[in-house]
């Protein structure tokens, strides 16, 4: 995959696996080269929607894909016949660990479509020297997926409905306990697939036994490149760190308890136990550090490194971004309502390092992401909530119930280019309006609010004076309007209805710095600095135009969480070897020749 966008692919054959299961197959040598168990592909139907769906085979430069008709997605592409087009890009995500798999005895358990990725895996087993048994569950015989493909490569197949009407009457758990008693000291290991609560009931039972045990787990996925964390498992990413998962690093997650809904809101999963909430997360202290500390706002901040907004949903995550060196997290914008955004596609890359995302500002609703605020904050850092709304009146409901959580700041998203509505930034009245009353009621609380704008208008200093007077900060850029097209097609790519996405990432830096620099000439308030910073040296650039703090979101997806480390320890080096003993003492450098 040399770019993070779909390309389009001929079907080459369409069948039924079983009943509601077509298997699809395409000729993508390049996807079939990079391709392994467990990992899933993004399958995009031009003008619709973009899903997940893990490879259920690869061969001789083919790629097979199982797809239920489930929903509206899938049931149009059920109508696509052989020689038709489909988007597809990939592979993602961690696959299966074949580590000393030679020679060793693995138990595949799977429930209905979680055969897919299982049928995979079988193949690769084999070809290893291994001895594998399958056991497949569905609810009756016409459900039963690739049960003569299993059997074709070697496996030994048991299988159990849940009527009797094939193998063994009983669910596919119940046959394992009978096979192997609970014990399991038959099996080396066990690789699962499959509904929730199937596979939370067999690591229940592997877990007591000590069996190795692997598991492929399911959650939206919408950017497939952790930047969104739509698909977070309680602090993991199923999109890059799943879907498959050693059971033991599920442990202390929302694995079995919880899902999340396409707005991230907390779903309970049904596992037959009552349990209320995952656990919380231990106190974390983070360590001082005299360089770095800065104070903006009359807050102070162990270091001026954050993620921007947008690149967390839950507090697991928030707490573990904060663990991982930032000196404090911004939530994803939090709407008064929930909302699940745009179709995918919805997060692309254009050039390396440079993205184009159309969310929609998917989320909870205020009054649900208490409980997110509360588990970020356990990791002692500042927390800034990030808030939009569509009108005066939604604006001043949501800071209202935002000032009563344990938040140190509220930064107003007035420039999204992708929300669906007019981008307050381009009604500078309203704008002002706004920013006076939600800033009269967040000051009554002694929380500072800092404004966040874009490139996106005439000039972007002009709107930061515009609202000087009442807020604290001011925060640029947002990303930049686009629309990427599909060429072939006239098309354009992402799945919001206008198409509009905004970029983020190296592309940006520059313009940042020049617009960073522009109003930090023209307002006396800090400036928190977003858009493509990759380096110590884009911090540094930063602070000499005026930034005070430093947000950072696209270097999260290229580079991961330990990018906050590295910039740190690259930044103490660089104002060392420069003589400064505090990074504030850049801050605005370049305004002072």
């Amino acid at each position: 995959m040399s770019m993070n966008v779909p390309d389009l692919y001929r079907i080459e054959h369409v069948e039924y696996a079983c009943e509601g299961v077509k298997v699809f197959r395409f000729h993508a040598p390049e996807i079939a080269r990079a391709s392994q168990p467990g990992q899933f592909l993004m399958v995009w139907l031009p003008r619709h929607d973009e899903i997940p769906i893990s490879i259920s085979d690869v061969c001789e430069g083919d790629v097979e894909i199982a797809i239920a008709d489930v929903g509206d997605c899938t049931h149009r592409i059920h109508e696509k016949s052989a020689g038709d087009m489909l988007g597809l890009r990939g592979p993602f995500g961690r696959g299966f660990s074949f580590e000393n798999v030679h020679r060793s005895k693995i138990c595949l358990v799977a429930g209905g479509y979680g055969a897919a990725p299982l049928k995979f895996a079988a193949r690769r087993l084999i070809e290893r020297g291994a001895r594998v048994y399958v056991l497949l569950g569905a609810s009756t015989e016409s459900n039963l997926l690739f049960v003569d493909d299993f059997r074709r490569m070697g496996c030994e197949v048991r299988i159990a409905t849940d009527d009797g009407s094939s193998g063994f009457k009983g669910t596919v758990v119940e046959l394992f306990v009978e096979l192997f008693g609970y014990d399991v000291r038959y099996v080396d290991e066990v690789w699962t697939c499959g509904p929730e609560h199937m596979m939370y009931r067999i690591c229940s039972i592997t877990k007591n036994a000590a069996i190795k045990t692997q598991v492929a787990v399911e959650r939206i996925i919408k950017c497939a490149s952790g930047a969104c964390d739509s698909c977070d498992i309680g602090g993991l990413r199923v999109c890059t760190e799943g879907p498959v998962f050693d059971a033991d690093v599920l442990q202390d997650t929302e694995f079995g308890l919880w899902k999340r809904d396409e707005s991230g809101m907390r779903v309970p999963v049904k596992t037959g136990n009552i349990i209320s909430s995952p656990a919380t997360p231990p106190i974390f202290i983070p360590e001082d550090d005299p360089m770095l500390e800065s104070n903006v706002c009359g807050i102070q901040f162990k270091n001026p490194l954050m993620n921007a907004s947008g690149f967390a949903i839950s507090g697991k995550m928030l707490y573990r971004i904060a663990k991982s060196g930032a000196g404090a997290v911004v939530t994803k914008s939090i709407g008064l309502h929930a909302s699940h955004g745009h179709p995918n596609p919805t997060f692309i890359e254009i050039e390396p390092q440079t993205y184009v995302n159309a969310m929609g500002l998917p989320n909870p609703g205020i009054n649900a992401y208490k409980i997110e605020i509360e588990d970020a904050k356990r990791a002692n850092v500042p927390l800034i909530l990030s808030i939009f709304g569509k009108d005066e009146n939604e604006w001043l409901k949501i800071v209202k119930i935002a000032v009563n959580y344990p938040i140190d700041m509220i930064e107003l998203n007035v420039s999204c280019p992708h929300s669906g509505f007019k981008a307050l930034e381009n009604d500078p009245e309203s704008l002002c309006k706004v920013v006076r009353k939600v800033s009269y009621v967040a000051h009554s609380h002694h929380i500072p609010v800092v404004v966040k704008i874009s490139a996106n208008t005439d000039d972007p200093a002009y709107i930061a004076s515009l609202v000087e007077k009442h807020a604290d900060a001011i925060c640029a850029v947002n990303t930049l309007a686009s629309k990427p097209v599909e060429r072939s097609l006239g098309i354009p790519i992402l799945g919001n209805p206008s198409g509009t996405g905004g970029i983020s990432g190296k592309k940006i830096a520059e313009i940042g710095k020049k617009v960073v620099f522009r109003i930090a000439e023209n307002v006396s308030i800090p400036v928190v600095a977003v858009g493509g910073i990759f380096s110590a040296k884009d911090v540094f650039d930063y602070a000499a135009a005026g930034a005070s703090l430093f947000q950072i979101g696209s270097a999260i997806v290229s580079r991961g969480l330990p990018i906050f480390e590295e910039i740190k320890n690259e930044l103490r080096k660089m104002l060392s070897e420069k003589g400064y003993k505090n990074v504030s003492e850049v801050v605005g450098m370049a305004h002072k020749r």
